[in-house]
This record gives structure tokens, sequence and C-alpha cells, in this order.
């Protein structure tokens, strides 16, 4: 315990810390080699197999006195004198040496954490401080390489928890936080007997998550004055960021030990990072952020997950109970089932939404139909748009040679409209999809068969009112990428619960929040910022960025009178879209979904099939009716009358059906109105005011108003905004401090 130097003991450690301490200069390395051998020396302590408990007490108390000692000059161990030469030259506080030794003794005395709140605290003390040493030791100087310090420290520490866990788990320590554990039905003894399970993954999936939160936390509090010091600890962040991935490869199998890391590959890893940092620019400053995500809808949701993961602390207010917005999900009072705010539907094409329920371990949740296959019913029978299993385009040309609905004049015109697409001729900005069709000369077969039916389902508006450019681009990603791109997408249980259990999970895990039943009623804006958001109970809460994810037709009457974003939400008209669920005593079809032409429905989807689960009453279905707005002023009773009539004439199966219970939702204000005009107004996620920006599916996405529009614009809201901070002057100090005990 007093014999070796920090020197000695660093060199013999091979630690990822140690071997960052090359790239330093001299006196700097011998410094850091200094206190990393405290550091080492202290941990031996904890985890000595050869001591008993209370000459590991007695260790702890020893370099308690030695680090006392040091401030008074008298340390009676080599080690303690050489860590007093480091504390009189770089000015070392005593509270973070003495965090340090706290830490090694819970060690001693604790092997378990109930939740996060006191894992925290650990990881504080024995990773926090040393980073809050080693910045004096570099020479930072600036308040922010601070915060770097504790929030690199914390991302360095669950990457630890996360690649010991075997390790840890053989000595009878379990840092993984017990309300965690159960939170996702494991405890203890899982950890212990090294159980794997599914469960167990997704509980590791939130344990990484939140470390690349804390890296990318870190990252941001990086300031240009302080940049060219930390080149250890960016070398060091290079090996701890790919061992963190090196977790996910393995699937977080982490009782395999598949994780560790080779001293060559680590050389590796740290040479390149050197490498890159020496080549970097002087960073712009962005440090994390407290946003606001007004709306848990897909939209804000999207928002609330890229903010999180890029480093910043979220809360997200919701007006409804539930979170989903427009596709979210409710408990019909007759029948006690959970529905939908109507069908939703997902396509392969949509990379932003499943790469995000992917990053969440939410994928389980989807239902593929690949290849595409939709049965098509006619007034002359039925029909099938079934793509072969075959790779792009072959796969598509299966589809057309099989669809009976349309000639070979009709394919032949198709593929020319194609060709015409992959060749860059799209259609003109001012012109509906019906005008374009027409003067790329779609016969009417076609438009009837597919484009028709394809407009209503993306864009929710007839040929005659829809923008050519929104079918367009749907075009472009359902037909013209790969066959997986065409495949039909659906959530197997409730829509309300595809991305809001894990989202708000990550919040939580984060430092956030997801709250519901938290109306907002005013935004209170000053010259260029919003400064201040109002609850309709009276809570007033301060703004430092918020995002919008509201409706077009619910934003509005929050914003300033005559602002120009409020001018714009009132230009933009919107869409209906009826949804009538069915319950009926015998199954009236066969497929997942179907589709009608020349008919006033457009869809029927199978509940049981999607859901994988019978009703609890009769065969469950959904029927849908896009740009409804000549059923307006129809009730339920006449709607499901009109809709039971033609399913009976359309399906042989459901002419003797009966119908047992029906339930209409009205989404008036299902979809905005997409015309050529309404989509040269659609603005961006920039407003005019500085810190307040908007998602959702109404804005400029490039996109109908989808699930995929929605999620992009989310993201893209939070991308422009970390644009827009790296742009901005450098507050004064003295702000900056403040803004920084805000964040802490």
């Amino acid at each position: 315990m007093e014999a070796e130097t920090g020197q000695a003991l660093t060199a013999r450690s091979g630690s990822n810390l140690a071997a960052a301490f090359f790239c330093l200069p001299r006196e700097t390395r011998q410094a850091m080699a200094v206190f990393y051998g405290f550091c080492r020396v202290v941990d031996d302590v904890a985890d000595s197999s050869s001591l008993s408990l209370l000459q590991k007490q007695e260790g702890r108390a020893f370099w308690r006195s030695e680090i006392e000692q040091a401030y008074q000059g008298a340390p009676r161990s080599p080690l303690g004198r050489e860590l007093a030469s480091v504390v009189r030259r770089y000015r070392i506080a005593r509270e973070p040496l003495e965090e340090i030794v706290n830490g090694v003794e819970m060690d001693l005395r604790q092997n378990r954490y109930r939740n996060f709140a006191e894992l925290e605290v650990y990881c504080r003390r024995v990773a926090s401080a040393v980073g809050l040493v080693s910045i004096e030791i570099f020479g930072c100087r600036m308040p922010e390489s601070r915060c770097y310090a504790e929030d690199l420290g914390m991302a360095f520490q669950l990457t630890n928890i996360l690649r010991d866990v075997q390790k840890d788990a053989v000595v009878g320590r379990v840092y993984l936080p017990e309300e965690e554990l159960a939170e996702f039905g494991l405890g203890v003894e899982d950890v212990l007997l090294r159980r794997w399970s599914q469960e167990m993954h997704d509980l590791c999936l939130f344990q990484y998550l939140r470390a690349k939160h804390y890296f990318a936390r870190s990252r941001r509090w990086i300031h240009p004055e302080d940049q060219r010091k930390l080149v250890a600890s960016e070398a060091m962040r290079a090996v701890y960021e790919a061992i963190l991935e090196k977790i996910r490869k393995a699937e977080f199998r982490i009782f395999s030990g598949a994780s560790r890391m080779g001293k060559l590959e680590r050389a590796g890893r740290m040479a390149a990072a050197l490498f890159a940092f020496s080549r970097q620019r002087r960073l712009a400053w962005n440090p994390p952020r407290q946003v606001m995500v007004l709306g848990a809808g897909l939209a804000g949701m999207a928002a609330a997950v890229e903010a999180t993961l890029s480093g910043d602390r979220v809360v997200i207010r919701e007006a409804r109970a539930q979170a989903g917005g427009r596709a979210g999900s409710f408990i019909e009072a007759k029948s006690g089932e959970r529905l939908d705010t109507g069908q939703h539907l997902l396509m392969g094409c949509y990379r932003e939404s499943l790469r995000l329920l992917r990053s969440l371990g939410a994928e389980k949740k989807l239902l593929w139909i690949d290849p595409l296959r939709i049965p098509f019913r006619g007034a002359a029978g039925g029909s099938l748009l079934g793509a072969w299993r075959l790779p792009s385009p072959w796969h598509l040309l299966g589809a057309f040679l099989g669809y009976r609905e349309i000639s070979w004049k009709d394919r032949w015109a198709a593929i020319r409209l194609i060709g015409s697409l992959i060749l860059g001729r799209g259609p003109l900005r001012e012109e509906t999809a019906e005008s374009w069709l027409r003067r790329r000369k779609q016969p009417r077969g076609m438009v009837r068969a597919l484009w028709e039916p394809l407009c209503l389902a993306a864009c929710n508006q007839d040929l005659s009112r829809a923008s050519a450019q929104m079918l367009e681009a749907v075009i472009r990603r359902a037909l013209l990428g790969s066959r997986r791109d065409s495949a039909l997408v659906f959530c197997r249980g409730d829509l309300g619960e595809l991305l809001a259990k894990e989202c708000e999970r990550l919040l939580r895990f984060c430092g956030g929040s997801l709250s519901c039943r938290s109306p907002v009623s005013r935004l209170l804006f000053s010259g260029d910022r919003l400064e201040a958001i109002e609850s309709s109970c009276g809570e007033r809460w301060e703004v430092d960025q918020a995002v919008s994810a509201l409706p077009w037709n619910s934003l509005r009457s929050l914003l300033p009178e005559g602002s120009g974003l409020q001018k714009i939400c009132r230009s933009i008209g919107e869409e209906p879209i009826l949804n009538l669920y069915l319950w009926t005593d015998r199954p009236l079809t066969g497929e997942i979904v179907v589709g009608f032409l020349d008919s006033p429905i457009h869809w029927l989807f199978c509940r049981e099939k999607i859901l994988g689960r019978g009703a609890a009453r009769g065969h469950a279905y959904a029927a849908v009716i896009s740009a409804a707005q000549s059923w307006k002023g129809l009730s339920r009773e006449a709607v499901a009358d009109r809709v039971m009539e033609e399913l009976r004439k359309r399906l042989p199966e459901a002419a003797e059906a009966r119908l047992l219970h029906s339930f209409l939702y009205r989404a008036q204000g299902g979809t905005p109105s997409l015309s050529p005009a309404a989509c040269t107004m659609r603005p961006g996620p920039r407003t005019e005011w500085r810190n307040f920006w908007i998602a959702g599916d109404w804005t400029d996405t490039g996109l109908p108003a989808t699930i995929e529009g929605a999620v992009q614009s989310g993201i893209s809201a939070i991308r422009a905004m970390n644009r827009a901070g790296e742009d901005e002057p450098l507050l004064p100090v003295s702000r900056r401090a403040r803004a920084m005990a805000e964040m802490r």
C-alpha cells in the first residue's frame, strides 16, 4: 500500500486511462501517472481478494489521512508525497479526491443499488471525480469543462458497469439498479445466476442508451478554449464508445465476455481518435439544453428521442391522457376494447420511423407483409397486387404482371412514368396529381387501379386536389426502392403503445419526463424569444428551447395574433378520414387488408390478424374511408349501413354476415390539406422566434402527412436546433455559469 510510486502503479495497470497518457506533455503525463496511481491503489483496497474487511477499512482510512496530509505537506507514503506535489502544482481541490475514497467506501459496504439515484452518486464519486481532477492537471480553465468531466465520467462508468456485469456478479456485486431490473421483470438473482433473456437484452439496451446520452452530453460541453487540452480524455472516449458499441453489436449478451477489447484494438482506436482530433477544427460551442416538447404524438416523441440522444434533457407536455396524438389509442366503452385513432400502417420505405423503433427496441411490435400483397375488390371481382420475392425492380414487375385490373397498355404506361422519374422528370410544383398523370398519358385503367388508391391512402385527397409532388414522393419511396421498401408494416398491438412506453422510459432514464394531462394554454413570447409556457391549471415553465409538435389547427390559437406562423396555420385546410370499427358474427375475409376499387369505401383491415388475437365478441375489422367530405353529415348507423351494404356486395364471405356492433371514429382534421398551393406554404422547423421550433406531418417534410413525415419532422427540428446552437455567439461567463447551474 505504501511502497510503490504512482509511475510504477500506472505502468503495470494496463488500463484505458493509463494508455491515454502517452499523448500528453511530459510534465502533465507524470502528474497524471501519480494521480492515476492514487486512484489505482485506492480502488485495489476495495477489490482485493486477499484483504479482510477490517484491513480494507484500515486501507481506506489510511488514504483518507494521506489526502489530508497532502494539503498539510506531510504524507507518509511515497505515493502520498508525490500526490502532495501534484496537488500543490495544479491547485487540485480536496473534495474530488475525498469523493474518490467515498466511492471506494461504497464498494466496501454496498453491493446493491435500489435505483439510479443511488447508482449516480456512486458513478460521480468513482468516475466523475476522477475527471474533475484530470481537467485541472490538463490545464482546463473554462467552467464548462467541469460539466464535461462530470458527464464523461458518468458515460465511462455506465459503460464499465455494462461491460463488467458478469465479472461483478462473480463477486456478488450488482450495479444494475433493482428498480430498473424489476421494471423489465427481472431480479438480482437473474444477474447473479447469469440468466440471459429477451428482458435482459431490453434492460441492457436502455442502459446503453443512457450511456450514449452522457457521451453526447459531455461532447457538447467541450469549450473551444479548452478543446486542445482534452486530447487524452477524448482518446479515452474513442475507446469507451467502441466498447459500448461492441456490447450493442453482441446483442447485449453481457454474460459472454464478447465486449472485451484487446490491447492492439485499443491502441488502434486511440491512434485513430488522436489523428482525427489533430485534424479537427475548433469546435463550435453548443452546450446541452433543457428542451420542452409540446405534444406527445409521433413527431413530438421523435423530437424528444433525438434531443435526448444528442445530450439534451427533455420534457414532453401532452394534453391527452395518453401519448400517441393522431396515432394513439383509446378504450371504446361498449366493447371494452382498445381501438386506435384510425387504422394506420407503415411501409418498409419509412426509414426514419423504422430506425427510431429499432433504436428503442420497439421493432418487435411490428408485423411485416413482405413482399407486398394487397387483394383488391372491384365491381367485376377480385385481383391481387402482389410483388414477387425477388430483388428490385423485378419484384415490381411481378406485381404489375399479376395484377389483372390493368391491361398491357396500362403496364407500359406505368413503366414509362416510372422511367421518367428515374430520369429526373418529376411533376411541376403547381401541378395536381390528376393533371400530372394526364400529362404523362396514364390510361384511365392504370389511374383507377393503382395511382388513385395510392393517392387516397398516402395523401388522403383525391387526384384532382392532391399535389403531384406528394404523389411522386410516395411512388419514388414505395415503388422505386428495394423490395422491402414496398412492404406493408402494421403495429401488432395498440398503436398508442408503439413508441410511447419506450420514449417515456428513455426520457426518464436520462433525466427527462413525459407528462400527460398537461395541456398548454399560453405561449408567452417576448421579442424574438419564447420566454415561458403556461398550463391550463396555472403552472408556468420558463423555456430554454421549445419544440411544438402540435397539429396546425391546435397551434394557431397559441400564437401571437398576426404572426407569420399563425397566418400559415390558419391558411392550412384539413381533410377528414372516417374509420368504422366493425364486429360481425362471422369472418368477412381471410386477408389482413383488402382494397376496394370504384367504391365509396377504400380499405378493410382484419384487426384479429393484425393484433394476433380474437375479439371479445364476434370478428373485428376496421373500414377506412379517405377524403371523406361527402360522409360528413351521416350518423354512425347510416355509415355502418352503407359500409356493410358495400362489403356484402364486394366480399362473398360477407354476404350473410350480421353486424354485432360498430364504432365510428371521425378524424375531422385527419390530415392537412396538401394541394399544390398549400405545399408551397408548409413551414420548415425554424420560426420567427429563435428558441421555438415546430414539427409535425403538416410541416415541410417533402412527404404527405404520414407517420414517416411526422417522425422525420421531429428529428429535423432537433437537428436544426443544434445547428442554430452552434452558430450562436458564446454567452458571457456569468450567464454561462447560471445556465450550467440550471442544467445540473
